[in-house]
């Protein structure tokens, strides 16, 4: 039984498995948040961002399209895992 549970973990999706080790919930939800307001007021006239940096401090966040460069108190949350996290 071990080997078998063992086995249904690999069989996830890596963006999914990284999701639920590394990023804070509360990060998460934040970028999720930043992201639904960009998704739904200017997705037509901005290009898809590479993610979302959020300051972990005061939970601010904005949109990345280059190149990254996070202060210390940032996290970065990819596009990826934003959108993988939308639909579970």
């Amino acid at each position: 039984m071990t080997y078998a549970a063992q086995r249904l973990e690999s069989l996830e999706r890596p963006t999914e498995a990284i999701a639920k080790k590394l990023i804070d919930p509360t990060i998460l939800r934040a970028a999720k948040q930043i992201y639904r307001y960009y998704a739904d007021s200017y997705a037509a006239q901005l290009p898809r961002p590479m993610g979302v940096v959020i300051n972990r401090q005061d939970m601010s966040g904005k949109l990345i399209y280059s190149q990254l460069l996070l202060l210390p108190q940032e996290s970065f949350v990819p596009i990826d895992i934003i959108e993988v996290s939308d639909y579970h």
